[in-house]
């Protein structure tokens, strides 16, 4: 069994995705192949393989430390395969380690959520107590729930075969008003469970806690373009890219840094939109008298990548058979001349 289809399954008839395929055999963790490969699976509607594939780029990121980025893929994985537990529990964890507590436990809830579904009732318990350990206001409700009067012995022990089933009170942790006791009944009209676990409204204050950071810190700091290009780095890395073009043009302006700072402006630029400003800035890289040969090819690929995002394939084209004359496993080359060719 190769090492993809150990990770994904099997091989697909798609040119374009065997030939990504191929490439990944050589490089299993190259970012840049595993993100095609999963846009390609999706725009074949073969969610399952694209969610692995999501998760796995994922896992990548996390480990490198770029948590924004794994946790966007998480929640694309659960976009398109909600069903699946994995990318719950990766993203739980992830948001653990960054001390977001209430949103990993909103996961471990959603997570035991589809295993009680499933038939797990033993799994969702466990993680429906992870996320009463995580949140206050779920542990409140998980000790409402354990204050109903259980019979716990004949929901432990078997039941002998000649024996009727004897009626348990259910302890559904879903389902309150049902399985609160009578004598609960005005209490519980007095209680209301927190409903704003919606993922989709960011309680991280991500732009805030940047802006925070900037303000708070000494003027001395402010001017060091490594603070700055830290900085872009994080913006970028969180979506604010008109921030992050704005530090990196802070470093740029310190006439220190120019390669890095050059390179992901146009970067930057190119996931703006502005794509002659992406050019622009590249080529005031390539021309640096620090970018040696490797480093050029690198800016080569970057500019082909936004001729290819202004839809000037020829350029593109040009320039890919242009690295892969010298660097033939440059990347992902090989496929963008694939794709290019009209060959996918």
């Amino acid at each position: 069994m190769s090492l993809f289809d150990k990770f994904f399954g099997r091989n697909k008839a798609s040119k374009e995705i065997a030939a990504c395929e191929g490439a990944l055999e050589k490089r299993p963790n190259d970012t840049m192949i595993l993100k095609k490969l999963g846009d390609l699976y999706l725009k074949a509607e073969n969610f399952k393989n694209a969610s692995d594939v999501y998760v796995r780029l994922g896992e990548i990121y996390s480990d490198k430390g770029f948590y924004p980025k794994a946790i966007a893929l998480y929640k694309q994985a659960i976009k398109i395969n909600p069903t699946w537990e994995g990318p719950y529990e990766k993203l739980a964890e992830l948001y653990q380690v960054q001390g977001f507590s209430r949103e990993a436990a909103t996961q471990y809830v959603k997570l035991s959520e589809i295993l009680e579904q499933s038939g797990d009732s033993v799994e969702a318990t466990m993680y429906m107590q992870k996320a009463a350990e995580l949140d206050p206001a779920i542990n409140q409700v998980s000790r409402k729930v354990h204050s109903f009067k259980v019979k716990e012995k004949a929901m432990t022990e078997p039941v002998p075969k000649t024996a009727p089933k004897p009626e348990v009170e259910r302890t559904d942790f879903y389902d309150l008003t049902k399985e609160l006791d009578t004598q609960l009944e005005k209490e519980l009209e007095e209680f209301s469970i927190d409903e704003t676990y919606d993922d989709t409204v960011d309680t991280t204050g991500v732009e805030s806690v940047f802006k925070a950071i900037q303000e708070n810190a000494a003027q001395e700091v402010k001017d060091d373009p490594l603070f700055q290009y830290n900085m872009g780095l994080a913006y970028r890395e969180t979506g604010l890219l008109d921030e992050a073009i704005d530090a990196f043009r802070k470093v740029v302006g310190t006439g220190e840094k120019l390669y890095d700072a050059f390179v992901m402006l146009g970067i930057t630029y190119r996931e703006r939109g502005l794509f002659h400003e992406s050019l622009d800035s590249l080529r005031q890289a390539v021309s640096l008298e620090e970018a040696s040969t490797d480093m050029k090819v690198g800016i080569l690929y970057e500019i082909a990548q936004t001729y290819k995002a202004l839809g000037d394939n020829s350029n593109a084209l040009s320039i890919f058979r242009e690295i892969q004359k010298d660097h033939k496993d440059f990347k992902d080359v090989e496929l963008e001349i694939v794709r290019l060719a009209g060959g996918g």
